[in-house]
């Protein structure tokens, strides 16, 4: 996490020196034009720490607040550092996290308003950044948080392995059964749930294997991406990397695509692929043109984690595509950040 901390007084000068070093944070502390500055940095740092009032950093931040899904983190601290205050992107930003951090810099008091945290409700979001899956309709978030802080229940569909207890307010469907709250945990597009409000979390753990003719555009990749995930029922979300032959990692079609799903693209030596290429088909045509039998299905292989090839090479007009799944472990984390003292 890239952090700056903010002062603006001889105290909290001192404290944000003393809370930089912790945290191997950036400090803008001195001859600070201070408007100009939270507007300069306010989207270049994952979180951004206020040794101030909470007023001024509420005025300051204000005209720069998107959503909760790109919005830094943003923690206040008085200059005597009693409190530290998680204000702005608690869950997905890592702001109520941070805080806690802070606290334990400056002897301080985290301070955490989010309900799923100091009722000690699963908080999906939170669920989501910890173990790397992407939010696909935010917006159904606040009626399933609503729904557990109100003492409801929701159910919770997953086709990955969950590693921990769920709260009993949690509960897991059974096939096509009908629930008024659910959360759905896949990578697939198609679940065997229905409901009145249904928020989808993508896990990231499907890998595309690509190979392709030169000068192959975007659009053209994008379309065949598409396509392909479309008739497999997966979601472009859940992909968590691209992956081909090394003589593809300059292809511009390729880069462009994955630059604008913000994907990386992870390429292979002949001699990395040639030592799994014996557990696929070969294609002497490949061969001729890269030295060995087959690129996509073997790049999808070796791009993951022990993954599993789950739709072998499927051709389009001189693009072909592999898809290769990751087992997906999912933390359940119930605890509230902050514990009473006894």
């Amino acid at each position: 996490m890239k952090v700056a901390v903010i002062a603006l007084t001889k105290n909290g000068i001192e404290l944000a020196g003393k809370i930089g070093r912790e945290l191997d944070a950036d400090l803008y502390v001195q001859n600070v034009d201070f408007l100009g500055l939270v507007e300069k940095i306010f989207y270049s740092y994952d979180a951004l720490i206020f040794v101030m009032a909470c007023g001024i950093v509420v005025r300051s931040i204000a005209p720069y607040i998107k959503d909760k899904q790109s919005d830094p983190a943003v923690v206040v601290v008085d200059e005597l550092g009693r409190f530290t205050i998680s204000l702005l992107s608690g869950h997905i930003g890592g702001a109520n996290r941070l805080a806690v951090k802070v606290a334990a810099v400056t002897g301080g008091t985290p301070v955490i308003t989010t309900a799923t945290d100091i009722n000690g409700v699963l908080a999906f979001d939170e669920l989501a950044t910890d173990n790397d899956c992407a939010i696909e309709n935010i917006d159904e978030l606040k009626y399933i948080s609503s729904e557990l802080v109100n003492g409801g229940k929701v159910s919770l569909f997953s086709d990955c392995r969950l590693d921990g207890t769920l709260p009993g307010n949690i509960d897991t469907p059974v096939f096509g059964q009908y629930c008024r709250f659910a959360v759905a945990l896949t990578n697939c597009t198609m679940v065997p749930v229905t409901a009145d409000r249904i928020l989808y979390l993508r896990p990231r753990n499907l890998i595309i294997g690509i190979g392709c003719k030169k000068g192959k555009s975007k659009q053209e990749i994008e379309e065949a991406v598409v396509h392909f995930l479309g008739m497999n029922n997966k979601s472009l979300l859940s992909v968590k990397c691209v992956a081909s032959i090394s003589m593809k990692a300059n292809e511009q079609g390729i880069l462009d695509f994955c630059c604008e799903k913000n994907i990386p693209f992870n390429t292979f030596s002949t001699e990395e692929i040639k030592t799994i290429e014996h557990r696929f088909s070969s294609s002497n045509f490949v061969k001729n043109i890269t030295g060995v039998g087959c690129v996509a299905e073997a790049c999808a292989i070796l791009a993951g984690n022990r993954p599993k090839l789950i739709c072998p090479k499927t051709a389009y007009r001189g693009i072909t595509l592999a898809l290769a799944e990751e087992e997906k472990v999912i933390t359940i984390r119930t605890y509230p950040l902050v514990k009473e003292n006894a």
